[in-house]
Order: structure tokens, then sequence, then C-alpha cells
């Protein structure tokens, strides 16, 4: 009996000793599933890796792993490159070894963690991904430069749109730089995990500066930010003059997001980032970017070349901001825009061109962000800030959908008052840069707005389980301190929402809802202590591993805390709400389309 006894001993602390030592990928996936279906989170999903370029392109791909599950990476195998396609990937690698060498480390790290994870493979095939759009197509010479519309009934549109500002001294309560961006479509798991799965990734490398930045938004990434103080908060509409024309010349060069991340790593200024996205060759033309700077720079690049055009403030009106989102405001890009049946191109006064595309739905949020910085000029803080993204429009003045859906074409949207904020808002990041590791990075994952609509008729987006909050992120100077402050502010989540939870009753309709999503919270706060013990028992990329899990942990809690605290105390969605005069009232300056106005009754 004694022996038998010792015998079961020795096989449990076997059997334990393995569960403990089990890969992380073997674990259950961090995104909710519907039957064999994966869904998209309720929050956006942040991946952090350090050190080494070829231990962060590791840590990388583990984690996506961590994130999305096997289930729904298994079934990528890398497939068979044609002649032409493989011809294509080494043009690609001469570039990317002659000016974004780091890249090729990166990439190999990725083959390796995603190997180690149970993930078939090959350099070539993650090479692909960064060389692809919406499909496995790799760019190359001859080819389309887009997909077909995601809207096959209109074949005039195209399936996203991106807003963004930046604003500082004398625009700003406290002087200091305040940026946001938003990537506007569809919220999806798309067929590329580097280019085309939604979450954010913050790089700490050995060699360069931290920085965080969004993936799935515009052709490049944004918002994004480092530690310097600099942050890309828009792609600026960067050659879209030919755009939709798939007649435009298509050339090799460092794939665009590559682009974005060395910019990111490497400029310690507004100015520097400037010079290295121009010097680098872009094979489609459309990286260059808005950008900003905490020493009061800001520009958007509209055009790289042939001519170069770079907007800055106070071209169109602006005092200590700027703002982009899909249409170009260069008097010389006119010519780029085709005219709408029986209208005209026509240049509208702090709001760019008008043609036909994306100027339709971009001239009414130009309006508006215009008007809301230049008429609360020195109000913006981080809360106006998160406001302007919760600030719904007036409905489309039609009877039906169907109707509005109709008319958008024949007018131009005319009757489409959208703002930054709308139903198809997939990622909103809010920054506040810093020159050091205390720069805040707040994220919406989907529209921030209980009631809202879109700014097109194929952007009527609705999501799984929608939080409507933003959480936190400090882009400090390790994981550890990352986390830590994920874990601070979490904690303060959770007691804001606590304190207002527990005025209601039992007999209160609210308080059984809210309390389980509370509980929610509170679960995902003891599995962010859980993988931070055990980051503290590990090294290297294991450690990293626990501290991002942890990390994605406390965001969660703080997304759902935030989200009982906000269904109890509604947050700001208008100036009014923020203490200010009223939108559109008769003491402002209001920009619209025709013409600067005093006084407008509508909201």
């Amino acid at each position: 009996m004694k022996r038998n006894a010792v015998l079961v001993s020795i096989i449990l602390s076997a059997l334990a000793w393995g569960l403990a030592a089990a890969p992380q990928s073997a674990l259950p996936p961090e995104i909710p599933w519907a039957d064999e279906v994966p869904l998209t989170p309720n929050v956006r999903p942040v991946i952090i890796v350090s050190g080494s370029d070829y231990d962060m392109g590791y840590q990388w791909y583990q984690q996506i792993a961590h994130i999305y599950g096997l289930k729904y990476l298994e079934g990528r195998k890398p497939r068979k490159f044609t002649p032409a396609e493989q011809e294509a990937l080494k043009a690609y690698q001469t570039f990317i070894d002659k000016h974004t060498p780091e890249m090729t480390e990166l990439l190999r790290g990725m083959v390796a963690g995603a190997n180690d994870a149970g993930i078939e493979l090959t350099y070539e095939s993650v090479l692909a991904k960064f060389c692809s759009g919406d499909g496995e197509a790799i760019r190359m010479p001859g080819a389309p430069q887009r997909a077909a519309s995601a809207a096959g009934n209109c074949p005039d549109c195209y399936d996203s749109d991106c807003s963004g500002f930046a604003a500082w001294g004398d625009a700003t309560k406290d002087g200091r730089l305040i940026a946001g961006g938003s990537g506007d479509h569809e919220i999806r798991l798309g067929d590329n995990e580097i280019t085309r799965l939604e979450y954010c990734i913050v790089m700490m490398p050995d060699k360069g500066n931290n920085f965080v930045t969004s993936t799935s938004t515009g052709c490049c990434w944004h918002a994004g930010m480092n530690n310097k103080g600099v942050t890309m908060f828009h792609h600026g509409a960067t050659g879209y003059c030919g755009r939709y024309d798939e007649r435009q010349v298509w050339k090799y060069g460092v794939p665009n997001t590559m682009i974005t991340m060395h910019s990111l790593r490497f400029a310690n200024s507004a100015k520097e980032a400037q010079d290295i996205v121009l010097s680098l060759p872009s094979g489609d033309g459309r990286i260059g970017g808005a950008w900003a700077d905490v020493s009061g720079t800001a520009f958007v690049i509209e055009n790289r070349d042939n001519p170069r055009l770079i907007r800055r403030p106070g071209d169109n009106g602006e005092r200590n901001f700027i703002y982009a989102t899909n249409n170009l405001f260069s008097k010389e890009l006119g010519s780029c825009y085709k005219s709408s049946p029986g209208l005209p191109v026509e240049f509208v006064p702090h709001a760019g061109w008008l043609g036909t595309h994306g100027s339709r739905e971009s001239i009414p949020r130009n309006l508006s962000i215009f008007n809301l910085l230049h008429n609360y000029y020195g109000s913006l803080d981080l809360e106006f800030a998160k406001m302007i993204w919760r600030f719904p429009a007036v409905p489309p003045k039609y009877t039906t959908l169907e109707e509005a859906d109709a008319d958008f074409d024949r007018t131009q949207g005319r009757n489409w008052n959208s703002h930054l904020s709308e139903t198809g808002n997939a990622m909103v990041g809010i920054m506040k840069p810093d020159n050091g590791n205390k720069g805040l990075y707040f994220v919406s994952q989907g529209c921030a707005a209980r009631i809202n609509y879109p700014h097109w008729p194929f952007l009527r987006v609705y999501r799984v389980e929608p939080t409507y909050t933003f959480f936190e992120l400090q882009l400090d100077a390790t994981p550890r301190a990352l986390a830590e402050a994920a874990r601070t502010r979490a904690m303060y989540a959770l007691a804001y929402a606590d304190q207002q939870l527990r005025k209601l009753t039992y007999h209160d309709a609210a308080y059984a809802p809210l309390d389980a999503l509370f509980n929610k919270a509170v679960v995902q706060w003891q599995k962010g202590q859980f993988y931070e013990a055990r980051a503290a028992k590990a090294e290297g990329n294991l450690a990293t591993s626990y501290l991002a899990r942890s990390a994605r942990s406390f965001f969660r809690a703080q997304a759902l805390g935030w989200q009982v605290y906000e269904s109890l105390v509604p947050p700001p969605d208008s100036p009014e709400d923020l203490g200010l005069r009223p939108w559109f009232g008769p003491w402002g300056e209001w920009a619209t389309r025709d013409g600067m106005k005093k006084h407008n009754p509508t909201r």
C-alpha cells in the first residue's frame, strides 16, 4: 500500500508539472467563439513585445496564438508561391535589407514563434503577409492596387475610412499635445494575421524607441506614438491622388506597415519622422501620414512626390491644430477628383476637395472637427477628446434608411451630417504623448457612442457585447512597468464602478445585469494578477508573454469596469455635457458647406 501511495504521488506530481509546463498556446484562446466561428473581442487585444528583433518577432507570433488560438490559425499552412510571386518576394526582401534590415530578424523570430506554438509557417509566407493586402495576393507591378469593394452593389464605395487630429499649445487646456485617430470599417478577423487582425502592438526594442500603434487601420497602421513624444495620428490621405484608379503604376518598395514601424521606432521628432518616411521607397506611394510631436511641430503629408505637398497648421484656418480624414486639401490636387453626375468638383473651405469616393463622407467630418477645435479653442483635454468620438451627428434627413442610401451618391452625401464618431469606428485611439515613459494611449474597440449613425451607407456596423468604453495604456519603459500601470488603472475603474453599483439594490432592474458584468471585470482582474505573479518567476520570452497576458487582462478589467460605471454615470457626449457653450450656438463661427455662418439651429 505504501509503495502504491508513493507511485500515485509521483504520477500526480508529474501530471502537475506537465500541466504547468504545457505551452501557453495550448490554453483556450482569449477571443470568444460561437460554435466553430471565431468572434471579434469586445476589448481590443494588445500584443506587447520587447528585446532583440528576433525575440520581438518570436513573442509577437506566440501572442497571436495565445489570443486567437490554434484552431483559428491551424488552417493557414504555407502555400506554394508561383515563380512570379517568388520573384516579387525577392524584390521586396532587397528593399527591406537595404532600408529596414531589422525587419528581417523580426520576421525570422515570427517564424520560430509560430512553429513553437504549433503553427506551420515559413519565412516566405510571413513576408508575403506583409506584402499582401486584403487577401493572399502579393502586391506587384501589373496587379490591381486595391481589392474590389466590400459593397458589391456599390462600385463607387470602398470598405474603410479614417479620421484623426492633433492639437497643442493654446488649443489644449494644459498646452500639451493631444491627438486622436480612428479607423472606420467593420471590425473583422481577416485572413492575414499580420495586417488584417484587429489588435494593438507595443514594441520595446533593445535599439530604438518604444512605441505603440494599431493594426488594420488605414494603409499603414495608426493611431501610433512613441516615447519621444512623436505621434502618427492618421495616414494623412497620402497618395490619394489616383488612389481609386486601378491603372496606377505599382512599384516594389518597403511594405508600408514596416515603414510605419521603422519611423516610430527611430524618429525622435516629427521632422525626423517626415525625413524617414519620405526617404523610404513605397510601392504605392500611400505611406506619408499625419504627424505631430510635443514641441508643436505638425503636418500632413498629402503627396510624397511629383509634386511633394505637405499641409501645415494655418493653411486652412487652423490655430495650433490640424486634422485629416479621407480627402485632400492641397490646391494642386483638385484635378485628382472626378465629379459626380451633374455636380462639379469643388473646394470646401476647412473641409477640402469634394468629388467622388471618400471625399463625400470626409467633408462633414472635416467640418465637424474644425468646428470643435476652432470654437472650443483652449478647452481640449482628454475628456474632450473622448467626447469627440462619443458626439453623434443627427441622422440623415430621410424617411427611411433605404431612401437615404439611394440618395447618397446623387447629393454627394449632403444630407449626411456625420461627425468623427460614427457606427463604423473600428478602433479609436486617443493619445497624450510624452518625451519619456508617461505617454498615455486610450483605446476603444469600436464606436464609443451608444447611439450613433454611419457616415456613408455601408458602415452600419454591429459588434458583439460592445463596451462603449476606453481603456488606458501607459507607454512605459518595460513590459512589467506597463502591466503595473494597467493594473493601477483597472483598480480605479473597478473601484468607481463598485461605488456606483452598490447604490442600487436587488429591486433595481439594472442591478443584476450590471453585477454580472462587474463580476466579469473582477475575473479579468484576478487573471491579471495571476499572470503577473507567473511573470515574476519567469525569464526572457516567457516572462514577457505572461506580462502581456497580465496587461490584456487588466485592460479588459478596465473596459468592463468603466462599462458598469458609465452605464450608471453616462460620460459626456456633447460639448454641453462638459459645461461648454452649445454646439452651433449663435456665439460661434461655424464652418458649413455653404461657407462660414454665425448661427445654425441644427445640432
